[in-house]
């Protein structure tokens, strides 16, 4: 009697640890991704005030400062676009929360503050360089749609390494209810997603591959 119920107890001992140990690893990785998301937060809140500051700023330079602020620009607009890649990571790993949602949205409105600044850059400085938006659906229960948007997302991601400073890539989800977003649809009649906007004067709808894209580019 005394033996099972001494297995008993070790039994118990050794579930209610592994359970704490697993418990406690679970505590910890969620504390650090909620921490990661608030650090990221702040990032953002700084990135959004430098980038309209920078608009502000376009409007009354001169040509003078052009090669300086383009540059700046392309700085931005890498760094924004590495840190959708990292949601994207996040997503991949199911790890969709509220606060993941409220990161998308401020990374669509990052982004689409940067492609107003390409715009007046390209218009202060004589077109130096061509922009490719990229509207995607932020819907990932449709399967086909997804793959389609992978396959794109790459064939992009070729043409930007092709063209490095010529090309500015903006992808921008299409679909999460943001006003400027959806008035930017509306203004480049962006009815479906996935959509391409080349220059601000080019749809392209669904697939295309490398040697299309590039026949609309001027650079």
């Amino acid at each position: 009697m005394q033996s099972k119920y001494r297995v008993f107890l070790e039994s118990f001992l050794v579930t209610a640890i592994v359970f704490a140990i697993g418990f406690s690893l679970g505590y910890y990785v969620e504390n650090s991704r909620n921490a990661a998301i608030e650090h990221n937060y702040q990032n953002n809140e700084i990135e959004a005030l430098d980038l309209k500051l920078q608009n502000y700023y376009y409007q009354i330079m001169d040509e003078s400062a052009c090669e300086f602020a383009i540059e700046q620009n392309f700085i931005f607009a890498d760094r924004i676009y590495n840190e959708g890649l990292e949601i994207e990571k996040a997503e991949e790993a199911n790890q969709i929360t509220d606060n993941l949602l409220a990161q998308k949205k401020r990374y669509a409105l990052l982004k689409t503050e940067l492609w107003l600044n390409a715009v007046l850059l390209k218009k202060k400085c004589n077109n130096p360089f061509d922009t490719v938006v990229y509207f995607f659906s932020n819907d990932n229960t449709d399967n086909l749609k997804v793959a389609e948007q992978n396959i794109i997302s790459n064939v992009l991601r070729d043409v930007k390494e092709e063209k490095g400073n010529k090309v500015i890539l903006i992808p921008i989800s299409g679909d999460l209810g943001i006003g400027i977003v959806d008035l930017q649809e509306s203004v480049y009649n962006v009815t479906s997603l996935p959509t391409i906007i080349i220059n601000e004067n080019i749809k392209l709808e669904g697939f295309h591959n490398v040697s299309e894209i590039n026949s609309y580019l001027k650079y």
